[in-house]
């Protein structure tokens, strides 16, 4: 019933000096044992022991590896949780087989889970939600020897925890640029011959109709803090992403020649509030949002693409959010009550272009 982090713990029994352990990690899902040595002594003095959390959870049969905010934000990496996969031993990022590699099974054949709520893709078993960096506290990939929870998975477990306030306020103003001009010249492209499908060619589209000129921005800002100080806390993340797209075409064998622009807008947010209104019992909820639209399509580069069609008007909606909430009640050391529960929405929306029959 801990929440992830690092903690102090004091060890005191009468007729012996106090200790204190300090800095012991808790991980997510991990059991920490401790083993101390209580001195004789008197109760005003103590001992204080700095030294590392243990490596190794000997009450769990998992093969895995927990990765933490203060790990990844040294890492190099993307905008994305998948960025890190090669940092955990058996787990890749495959771009053919559906995403998170793990030990060889397909990003299809994985479960995630974002605050205990299951966000897999039930048409395709990937997984649907986006996850900045900005928005989690801990990652956990479970290779195998996982729960029975977890059920349903070939492949491994992927594990989420947003983040959430303190007694402290923290937070950041964020913003993100990446685009083609910040890119080099394009590598030359293998393709099928237009109007031979047995032959091949090397081309550059760059040098044949120019450069996609791509600007991406991500900009916003996180706040997290307290209502009421060791009462109610609260965490929440803003992430807007801006992506626009443009592309000079030549249509084969018409000749027609055009510029064709697509926007895609993100709205991501994350909402968190925890309480501990009494000593025994802790709760809280989390709301992660991730829709997504865009306007405008862009034809084949290959100029293969038919030119009467609307590539202006064509677009999506897609409503993607996660919504989770649980309380814990500790009754002493022996009795802990844990009532969890949640829902994952997502669909596909509108559809700009309609079509003129069935």
């Amino acid at each position: 019933a801990l929440t992830p982090g690092t903690y102090r713990v004091t060890f005191t029994m009468p007729g012996f000096k106090p200790l204190v352990r300090d800095g012991i990690l808790v991980q997510l899902e991990q059991t920490v044992k401790l083993n101390v040595s209580l001195e004789l002594g008197t109760i005003a003095e103590e001992i204080t022991v700095v030294g590392r959390t243990p490596l190794i959870d000997v009450k769990t049969t998992t093969r895995g590896m927990t990765l933490t905010k203060d790990m990844y934000q040294i890492l190099p990496k993307g905008r994305d949780i998948d960025t890190l996969t090669a940092a955990i031993p058996g787990v890749s990022n495959e771009r053919l087989l559906s995403g998170i590699s793990v030990d060889g099974a397909s990003g299809a054949e994985n479960m995630y889970f974002v605050d205990g709520t299951d966000i897999t893709n039930m048409y395709q078993g990937n997984r649907q939600m986006g996850l900045a960096f900005e928005f989690v506290d801990e990652v956990q990939f479970k290779a195998s020897g996982y729960e029975a929870e977890f059920g349903g998975s070939l492949g491994g477990v992927i594990n989420v925890i947003t983040r959430q306030g303190g007694n402290a306020f923290h937070g950041e103003v964020l913003g993100y640029f990446s685009g083609s001009a910040l890119t080099g010249k394009e590598r030359d492209t293998l393709r099928l011959g237009l109007y031979d499908i047995n032959t091949a060619e090397y081309v550059n589209y760059q040098d044949l109709l120019g450069k996609d000129k791509i600007d991406r921005i991500e900009a916003g800002f996180s706040l997290g803090g307290y209502v009421l100080k060791d009462k109610l806390w609260f965490y929440g993340s803003f992430l807007p992403v801006f992506l626009t797209t443009g592309r000079h075409v030549k249509f084969d064998p018409s000749a027609v020649e055009g510029d064709y622009d697509r926007r895609d807008t993100s709205w991501n947010f994350q909402a968190k509030l925890t309480a501990q209104p009494f000593k025994f019992m802790r709760l809280g909820a989390s709301f992660v949002n991730n829709f997504s639209k865009y306007k405008g399509d862009l034809p084949l580069r290959n100029g293969t693409s038919d030119p009467t069609a609307p590539w202006g008007g064509y677009g999506y909606g897609y409503p993607n959010w996660s919504l989770s909430a649980y309380t814990d009640f500790t009754f002493g050391n022996n009795i802990l009550l844990s009532l969890r529960g949640g829902t994952y929405y997502t669909n596909v929306g509108g559809q700009q272009v309609q079509p003129s029959e069935p």
